[in-house]
């Protein structure tokens, strides 16, 4: 955790500030919190699931997602929803400089922290807004420039015996693993009808056409293997339909990447409320 944050005087009354202000004071409450919260770095691009903001800053799940919309619209940030990175476009500048040296000791620090991060869809926007200000370097793994140091002999030969291990071990393992995929095969199957039917009912209801590839059946697999039903699915497709169909805000994550996100998914399924009148419609729309 940070022990401090930099926020510039100019947050509240620049050019920036004055964009900000006119999304409204959800949209200003989540752009301060986006440059102070104790999960940010002096990169500006963090690990932050929507649920966490919606926690802490005392919003509902879908005013934190509206808020974030409107400054992404402004390019104040970006969110990089499979992995749920955000990068918070200029907060580097804020933090660390508009221009540092070669010689500058931050600027190993930013390198190292700049590739750590993993494969953001926005990684490559990073690069080259801050590449010449803070001197950064991608690694290459390929050449390290260096040899393995000398073992001797009898290092070698344990070495080696460990290695016979680990290959015994590994083709266990993989005997193990095709006698699992045959027994687990007929369950993918039924896993997979179970997904197409979902996928149509959500074509059905939003009046699109997700094809049945595997990044969209993946997604849905994924849910119904943690023990929830194709009914779950079903109300949670109608539920989001009638509340995100007509805001041009939202009927764009009427989708399968966002609605069977691991962790969004279990949130609109507590949000459901199952009443005697909600099966009979559900049970009424199988079988029409």
């Amino acid at each position: 955790m940070r022990e401090f944050a930099k926020v510039p005087p100019t947050f509240w009354i620049g050019k920036r500030g004055s964009h900000i202000r006119q999304l409204g004071i959800e949209a200003q409450h989540l752009a301060i919190y986006l440059l102070t919260n104790p999960h940010a770095n002096m990169l500006g691009v963090y690990y932050l699931p929507l649920a966490i903001i919606a926690h802490e800053i005392n919003l509902t799940y879908e005013n934190s997602l509206q808020a974030l919309l409107k400054l992404s619209k402004i390019d104040y940030c970006s969110y990089d929803e499979s992995s749920e990175y955000i990068w918070v476009h200029d907060m580097a500048f804020d933090q660390i400089g508009t221009q540092l040296k070669p010689n500058d000791n931050r600027v190993k620090g930013v390198n190292t922290a700049f590739n750590l991060l993993p494969d953001l869809s926005f990684l490559s926007a990073f690069y080259d807004k801050y590449s010449k200000a803070f001197h950064l370097q991608k690694n290459d793994k390929n050449n390290s420039g260096l040899e393995a140091p000398y073992k001797p002999l009898v290092s070698k030969e344990k070495d080696k015996e460990k290695d016979i291990e680990k290959e015994n071990d590994k083709i266990k393992e993989d005997n193990i693993d095709k006698a699992n995929s045959v027994i687990s095969l007929d369950q993918n199957n039924n896993l997979k009808s179970q997904a197409l039917e979902v996928l149509q009912f959500l074509n059905q209801k939003t009046g699109r056409i997700f094809r049945p590839v595997d990044t969209n059946l993946k997604l849905i697999m994924a849910r119904l293997k943690t023990g929830v039903t194709v009914m779950d699915c079903r109300q949670v497709i109608a539920k989001k339909t009638r509340e995100w169909k007509g805001n041009p805000l939202m009927s764009e994550f009427l989708r399968p990447l966002t609605l069977f996100n691991a962790t969004k998914f279990e949130q609109y399924v507590g949000e459901l409320v199952i009443t005697e009148e909600t099966t009979k419609n559900e049970a009424h729309s199988f079988l029409s």
